[in-house]
């Protein structure tokens, strides 16, 4: 036996499949499963298992149970109360390729069902006819459940895989039967028997994750970030493709679970093959949350924004100010997407927040009027104090959280680029950070310098821990480099040049770059230069150089359209021929070549294919370009995502 000082921390069950969980803290084990779970289960028109991956609004409806009634209920209806004792017509409904006989609900439920979710559809039950085999591990039966009787997770497993997240992941989204704390991180992918209680069970297989587990459970409202499914692509991806996380269970004996019962390790098998993974533990910033964590709940829903201040910060540079209606989470750095109603179209585009998480009443971006630019100009132009837009986010990788919060860092932007740096520096002086910050912003003339005033104070703030420098680049650079040093006279600590950025003036204002994480935004050119100076440096720099990209708001440019192509995949022995942009796994299913697929935006890994000949690009639908699901090593030997690949010319796929 081995003894793990493991106990079930939580107990729920989903009477309704997708449906809302009910926590308790005992429940009867039947053949099935816990006594209720999963019983219950809405089908489309066609008879097939409809679920939240189509439906999301299904995780709003609550279940009751009262003897044979049962009561529904979600936001905005009126509850449902129907029988099940009533219950005699029996329905063919197939659920993953089974088919089984189960009750229908009845018409009243039906209705109600089609005006709460805004489609046709049914719900089923489970009655003494509805028979559905147990297709992994012993034998026996199974609910309405996707694979088995139960599922356990592992509260040491989500912590370790919330290491990796800027916003951490929920176990309610993981839709859980038992979650046991007290056993080392993913020590349950090598459990094979064990004992809960006086239970005892069979450990049948690690869970393979789809895009259920990216949608809020209790809005069904999915992440804008795609996690927690995009890092478990990336750290617990089997040789399959697939992404696991939890462990399904089969009852041997029978009897009633507890929150505080024992897990015993009766006995052990091989885990399951993860292959290494390339993600990076985030580093955890001093928290800020305010109404309980309100914060975390609406980080990517869409918002309401009621500007209420505008301010000149330089020349065409200018701040606006927000009340949201709910609370924003974000990291310092990170952007938000504004949705903005011009001329009858709805047009977005991401602006970095300039505001601090530290300051969490209001919300800011701070955006400079660019000639030609539609999105600034029309900022600059018409929003007004009281007026309201709506936002989505926030979003991004560039952040403090990604340089470190412990030693020294350079904060070097150019124009615009000085916006996530200033939430940055307010962030670390309002919090207090242990860091030694050289702070270099590039800019065309003295009327350009943005946040001169708000920098100088953060300087008496921080002392020594802040060094500031500019370097201007207009025409009268020198002359005006010499207004802004008259500025700063008696203050130590300052710096002003004249000119572009170059070695010499880098080791001017930092010499010491080789000891500093080096955070770079501003324009392509900017930024390559810098770059260039970083990795030619005297001596090797010790910590990254992360950079991001900070343009006009021009409109991105579409990518052309692709012509002809024939994709030939080779084990299947299926070709198709055509023309204009489609992806492999598109193309895939018109000609029934079987790939597993779970996300469909590039994220998951779970589609991964070899393309042995024949060009490619990464799709518009990629939700992260550089493939970072993929290692090195795949990339190298010609694997993509067949969900977010488009073929050009031949194409020969290893399929």
């Amino acid at each position: 036996m081995f003894d793990t000082s493991c106990r079930v921390e939580r107990i729920t069950f989903y009477p309704l499949k997708s449906g809302a969980g009910v926590p308790v803290e005992t429940a009867r084990l039947e053949a099935e499963g816990l006594a209720g779970d999963r019983r219950m289960m809405v089908v489309d028109e066609t008879g097939n298992c409809l679920t939240a991956r189509k439906a999301p609004r299904l995780m709003q409806i609550r279940t009751h149970m009262d003897g044979d009634d049962i009561i529904l209920s979600a936001p905005g209806m009126s509850p449902l109360v129907f029988s099940r004792a009533r219950l005699d017509v029996a329905r063919n409904v197939s659920i993953w390729g089974d088919d089984v006989v189960a009750l229908d609900a009845g018409e009243e439920v039906h209705q109600w069902l089609a005006r709460f979710l805004d489609r046709c559809c049914r719900m089923v039950i489970k009655g003494a006819v509805t028979h559905r085999p147990l297709a992994i591990g012993p034998g026996g039966t199974v609910s309405f459940a996707d694979t088995a009787p139960l599922l356990l997770t592992n509260s040491a497993s989500l912590a370790e895989v919330n290491r990796y997240l800027d916003l951490e992941a929920e176990m309610e989204r993981f839709r859980p039967n038992l979650v046991v704390s007290g056993a080392p991180a993913f020590d349950e992918d090598g459990w094979r028997h064990v004992r809960i209680g006086d239970v005892e069970f069979e450990a049948i297989g690690a869970c393979d994750r789809c895009v259920m587990i990216t949608l809020d459970p209790a809005t069904g409202e999915a992440r804008s970030d795609h996690e927690p499914l995009a890092v478990l692509g990336r750290q617990r991806r089997g040789e399959d493709g697939k992404a696991y996380f939890g462990q399904f269970l089969a009852p041997r004996t029978l009897g009633r679970l507890h929150v505080g019962d024992k897990v015993e390790v009766l006995s052990r098998k091989p885990a399951i093959t993860i292959l290494p993974g390339n993600a990076q533990p985030v580093t955890r910033l001093p928290s800020t949350a305010v109404n309980g964590g309100v914060a975390a709940r609406h980080g990517s829903h869409e918002r309401t924004l009621r500007c209420v201040a505008i301010i000149d910060e330089a020349r065409d540079f200018r701040t606006f100010r927000f009340v949201a209606d709910h609370a924003v989470d974000y990291k310092p750095g990170q952007f938000i997407t504004l949705l903005l109603d011009i001329d009858g179209e709805v047009v977005r585009r991401n602006y970095t927040i300039s505001s601090s998480p530290s300051r969490p009443h209001f919300l800011s971006v701070t955006v400079k009027r660019v000639d030609g630019g539609r999105i600034s100009n029309w900022l600059h132009d018409t929003l007004k104090v009281g007026d309201s837009i709506r936002s989505l986010g926030s979003n991004g990788r560039f952040h403090l959280g990604e340089a470190g919060i412990g030693g020294k860092l350079l904060l070097l932007s150019a124009g615009s680029g000085i916006t996530p740096m200033m939430a940055m520096l307010r962030f670390i002086a309002d919090t207090n950070l242990p860091l030694d910050v050289c702070f270099h912003n590039s800019a065309r003339g003295v009327e350009d310098v943005a946040f001169l005033h708000e920098l100088l104070s953060i300087k008496v703030q921080m002392g020594d821990r802040l060094k500031l420098s500019w370097n201007l680049t207009g025409m009268n650079a020198a002359a005006e480099a010499d207004v802004l040093a008259g500025r700063f006279e008696g203050r130590p600590g300052l710096q002003t040049m004249a000119g572009r950025l170059d070695t010499g003036m880098m080791e001017a204002v930092c010499p010491d770059l080789a000891e500093r994480a080096v955070l770079c935004c501003g324009p392509d050119g900017f930024r390559t230069r810098a770059r260039e100076i970083y990795e030619g440096w005297k001596v090797r720099p010790e910590f990254p150089f992360l950079e991001e990209t900070f343009g006009p708001d021009r409109a991105a440019t579409p990518l052309p359209e692709i012509g002809n192509y024939k994709v030939s995949f080779l084990k299947a022995g299926k070709s198709i021929s055509g023309s204009g942009t489609v992806t492999l796994l598109e193309l895939a299913r018109k000609i029934g070549v079987e790939l597993t697929s779970d996300c469909e935006a590039g994220i998951c890994g779970s589609c991964r294919c070899k393309v042995t000949s024949g060009e490619w690009r990464v799709a518009a639908n990629a939700a992260d370009p550089e493939r970072s699901v993929l290692s090195q090593d795949e990339k190298d030997e010609g694997y993509v995502l067949a969900c977010s690949t488009s073929p050009i010319g031949d194409v020969c796929v290893e399929a």
